[in-house]
C-alpha cells in the first residue's frame, strides 16, 4: 500500500496528472480541493474554521484509506514558510507508515508563466471551485514560499519532475515507473 504525495505550486498539473494516474493504476486520487472547496464555500477562504476542518477531514480520509489498504494520490500546495505544511504532511506520512504503507513524494515544477497559462483552463475552473486563477497564481508566487528545501526532508522517497515541456501523459508515465 502506498501514499503518493504529489506536491507543487498552484496550476503545475497535480490534479490533471493525478486523474490520469487514477485511470491507469489502482490508486485513488484525493486532490486537496475535494475538501477545501466545500469547506471554503461554507466558512470562507483562510478562516480558522477552514483551516481546522480541512485538516480534520483530510486526516480522517487518509486514516480510513490507510486502514483499508487503499493506494492513494494526495495533492498539496506546500508553503515551506509555514511549519503547518510539514506538520500536516508528516501526519499523513505517519498514518500510512503505521499501517505498513510506503510514502513517496513527487514534486511537479514549472515556471510561473507556464502555470499562469494553465490556471485559466476550463477543466481547472470546472473541477476546483476555489482554485486560483491566473492573477491569483501570480500573486501567490510572491506570497508563499514554494521553494523546496535542499536536501528534501525525505530524500530517499523524493523525485522532482519538471512539467514545462511534457504532456500530462508523459508525466504520469514517469510517475508510474516509480510505483
Amino acid at each position: 500500500m502506498k501514499l503518493l504525495i504529489l506536491f507543487g505550486p498552484p496550476a503545475v498539473g497535480k490534479t490533471t496528472v493525478g486523474k490520469l494516474l487514477e485511470a491507469k493504476t489502482d490508486f485513488k486520487l484525493f486532490h486537496n480541493h475535494m475538501v477545501m472547496d466545500g469547506v471554503m464555500h461554507i466558512f470562507g477562504v483562510g478562516t480558522p474554521s477552514e483551516d481546522r476542518l480541512s485538516k480534520l477531514i483530510r486526516t480522517s480520509i487518509i486514516k480510513e484509506a490507510a486502514a483499508r489498504g487503499v493506494n492513494l494520490f494526495f495533492t498539496y500546495v506546500w508553503n515551506f514558510a509555514r511549519e503547518k505544511g510539514r506538520s500536516n504532511i508528516d501526519t499523513y506520512k505517519d498514518i500510512y507508515e503505521s499501517h505498513g504503507g510506503q510514502v513517496l513524494f513527487i514534486e511537479l515544477a514549472a515556471p510561473l508563466d507556464t502555470r499562469i497559462d494553465r490556471a485559466g483552463s476550463l477543466d481547472r475552473q470546472q473541477t476546483k471551485a476555489h482554485a486560483p486563477g491566473p492573477e491569483r497564481v501570480a500573486y501567490l508566487e510572491n506570497k508563499l514560499d514554494l521553494k523546496t528545501p535542499s536536501p528534501f526532508f525525505y530524500p530517499e522517497a523524493y523525485k522532482r519532475i519538471d512539467t514545462t515541456d511534457k504532456t500530462a501523459e508523459e508525466v504520469a508515465k514517469e510517475i508510474m515507473a516509480l510505483l
